[in-house]
């Protein structure tokens, strides 16, 4: 368990550019309720994926949204490039860190094609198409409206809709979780060449261990509050190899 407080950085990552920065977070809900955050400290850095694991109810999605703006902290600080981030974040700053919500359908109007919401923000909607299609959706796709997609097909609306706004911080909430196992291993075909061309910093809230094993280039865990950096991608694959027995984590929390 780290230091409270004490940001969790990936070793090595002194010459990498530091994007995201948590200072003591911490929230509750209610004054006689425990910490759900208790000090937190994190950074994410360009280039960066780092993967989340927790049990239910530990705080994950919590911390995610904090991080975001959609949820004020009770205390502590958060900086976007080593500037300050109040509650009231600028037009640019909102930009900079985009949220990719669990339930995708949730996240899109019922009323628009893919097409139209993936170019929402933008004054040229030909970039939409191109990331679209680079997301693996075909023009027939992109005409549809969400009911008429999978949920596969919607997220990768909303993930393109994310990275369409040029940002450098991506948070993934638990975003393969209501995805059968084989959309899920395509889409993150997609996603992780997506990544690794873009360099962003990415925090992605999980329960599955493959999965931020798959795409995490560290993995932190938190547990009452606290995080705790539990191993870089190398260790955790070289552990599963030589037990390949070890019980998967039981967590799937927000």
């Amino acid at each position: 368990m780290s230091a409270p407080g004490h940001p969790l950085s990936a070793p090595g990552r002194s010459q990498a550019v530091l994007r995201l920065r948590a200072a003591d977070l911490s929230h509750r809900w209610g004054a006689q309720q425990p910490p759900v955050l208790d000090r937190v400290g994190l950074d994410l850095h360009e280039g960066e994926v780092v993967g989340l694991l927790g049990r239910s109810g530990s705080g994950k999605s919590t911390l995610a949204r904090c991080l975001a703006g959609l949820l004020q902290p009770s205390s502590g600080g958060l900086s976007l490039n080593g500037q300050a981030l109040t509650a009231a974040r600028t037009l640019a700053q909102r930009r900079a860190i985009q949220y990719v919500w669990q339930e995708p359908q949730c996240a899109l109007n019922p009323y628009r094609s893919a097409l139209a919401s993936a170019a929402s923000r933008l004054e040229r909607p030909q970039r939409a198409a191109q990331m679209l299609q680079r997301l693996g959706l075909t023009q027939a796709d992109m005409q549809r409206l969400p009911h008429q997609l999978s949920g596969g097909q919607c997220q990768r609306v909303v993930l393109a809709r994310a990275l369409l706004a040029e940002p450098q911080v991506l948070l993934l909430d638990e975003p393969f979780s209501a995805l059968d196992s084989v959309t899920t291993a395509a889409l993150l075909q997609d996603l992780g060449a997506v990544l690794a061309e873009h360099r962003l910093a990415v925090l992605l809230v999980s329960h599955d261990r493959a999965l931020v094993r798959h795409l995490a280039q560290r993995v932190l865990v938190l547990e009452q509050g606290r995080l705790r950096d539990i191993t870089d991608q190398t260790r955790m694959r070289a552990s599963q190899m030589s037990s390949p027995e070890q019980p998967k984590c039981q967590d799937d929390g927000k």
